[in-house]
């Protein structure tokens, strides 16, 4: 699958390797759509700035108190020194009175008649805008300004709504070199660096204003654009040291080494897929031989129960002998059955954290005595002889009831698994900062292919005597798992034919 999924990447990065030197046309236009971006970045840039002492200004006209309003109107100037005058209409019909505020009192009281010799050819724009507004969309527009008063300058309007729903005609006169000098220069220079020449120019004399690159003296850069809200100005872009056409071969050679890199995060990628898939598959066939080992675990005792009991009820056995025997038949059985589904219950509480574990100083080799004072008859009648080597006391942070489970868990596991040489020896001792415990079998042993999955969930040997065993598969993971929550860690050392050694580490309690 992942062959598959390389062969179409990989041909066409041998294709693309073989046309790079024929797209430098291509990529120099990509290159100049670039710069256009840049141009169209700045021009919003502008825009964005413009549209935020709209909203600001539109905010302050909606303030009843006209004292408190003309001193934010005066703050707004304080603080962006382009804007030289604002000015309101009383009504959109170009012929109202003109309300103006500025910071130089006698610019404010001369500009009014300028003003209005400029708004009144410019009902048709006044309308265009009001249909804007009604739409539910604020637009603004530069119109020229025309007056030996108004000389350097820009004008700037736009429709406000007051409370009351009423529009009023609004804007700003501007002085277009302050704009660029103190918003457009720090904006241009970040996005110039080291590697644009970004400029603008004054469109009707082509005098530079405005240059990123210290003594610029070009007109114009090679690609031009208006500024939106200065007609009479454009922007210009240019690459500062290297050609064009050397940027370019640049961008070819970047193409390459991305596109080499590409094809091996690509391989890499297609590797760790296959190996998640193939472990999704794996895992999804250790589930459907799960369900089957337990129905098949499930369903014999459950049939010998049943069997026995009807014989019982039937009143068929006439021995007290026999149904003594077969008393115990039922029992044992039950309680085979009760451990599989408790064995099952306590998984599945693990795996989803419902199962709390609270770790407290623990004495490993008397926590190991009582495991065995309880569990010897269960060994002795399965026929098992055990040692217990113990390096005296061994503190060790653990929950008594997880630390029980584990030791029951391994020594079932050692029952299982050991047909022949019945013989267990346990030991504990302690190393560095750890407490650990080793249960050692003389069994059946595990494949080396086969030891870095015995802890996963539902795995089976599927192979050898191992496969010969009944058991679920839960066993090993649900110790793993209650290991991993004491901070623990877990090793098996072992070989075919002649045994097994599992050895639990655990922290030493301080």
């Amino acid at each position: 699958m992942a062959v598959i999924f390389l062969i179409p990447a990989l041909f066409f990065s041998v294709y693309e390797m073989s046309s790079l030197n024929k797209d430098e046309e291509m990529i120099a236009e990509i290159y100049q759509k670039q710069l256009e971006t840049i141009l169209f970045s700045v021009n919003q840039y502008s825009d964005d700035a413009l549209n935020s002492w709209i909203s600001k200004t539109q905010s302050y006209f909606d303030v009843g108190n006209d004292s408190a309003r003309n001193e934010s109107l005066q703050n707004l100037m304080l603080l962006n020194s382009p804007i030289q005058v604002i000015f309101v209409v009383d009504s959109v019909s170009g012929s109202a009175k003109i309300h103006t505020f500025s910071l130089d009192s006698t610019l404010q009281y001369t500009i009014s008649p300028a003003l209005e010799e400029r708004l009144k050819p410019s009902l048709t724009e006044i309308s265009q805008l009001i249909k804007y507004k009604k739409s539910g969309f604020q637009k603004s527009i530069a119109i020229p300004s025309g007056h030996s008063s108004l000389t350097d300058r820009q004008i700037v309007i736009f429709i406000s709504e007051n409370s009351t729903g009423a529009y009023k005609v609004t804007g700003f006169v501007l002085h277009p070199e302050s704009f660029i000098e103190d918003f457009v220069g720090p904006r241009l220079q970040t996005i110039a660096k080291d590697q644009f020449i970004i400029s603008v120019n004054r469109k009707s004399s082509g005098s530079l204003v405005y240059s990123t690159l210290s003594g610029d003296s070009a007109r114009s850069g090679a690609l031009t654009k208006d500024l939106w809200i200065f007609p009479d100005f454009t922007l210009g872009i240019r690459t500062q040291g290297a050609s064009l056409q050397e940027l370019v071969r640049e961008r070819t050679r970047t193409n390459l080494y991305l596109l080499v890199g590409l094809d091996v995060v690509l391989i890499i990628a297609s590797v760790l897929a296959f190996r998640n898939i193939r472990r999704e598959v794996q895992l999804a066939q250790n589930k459907a031989d799960f369900v089957s080992n337990v129905s098949h675990e499930i369903r014999t005792p459950l049939a010998l129960i049943s069997m026995f009991a009807e014989t019982l009820e039937l009143d068929r056995v006439k021995s007290e002998e026999k149904k003594h025997e077969y008393y115990s038949i039922i029992n044992k059985e039950t309680q085979r059955l009760t451990g599989i589904v408790n064995k099952i219950l306590n998984f599945s509480q693990t795996e989803a954290n419902k199962r709390p574990v609270q770790p407290k100083p623990v004495d490993l080799s008397a926590q190991l005595h009582d495991v065995l004072k309880t569990y010897d008859f269960h060994l002795k009648n399965k026929g098992f002889e055990y040692s217990l080597e113990v390096s005296g006391a061994v503190r060790i942070l653990a929950d008594t009831e997880a630390l029980t489970e584990i030791i029951v868990n391994l020594l079932d596991n050692a029952i299982k698994y050991s047909p022949d040489r019945k013989e267990i020896i346990l030991t504990t001792g302690m190393d560095k900062q750890m407490g650990w415990l080793a249960i050692q079998d003389f069994g059946v042993g595990i494949n080396k292919s086969d030891q870095k999955h015995i802890f996963d969930k539902f795995y089976r040997v599927s192979s050898g005597n191992l496969a010969k065993s009944p058991g679920t598969g839960l066993g090993l993971s649900l110790v793993k798992q209650l290991v991993e929550k004491l901070n623990g860690k877990i090793s098996v050392t072992s070989e075919v034919g002649k045994g097994s050694t599992f050895m639990v580490c655990f922290p030493l309690a301080n």
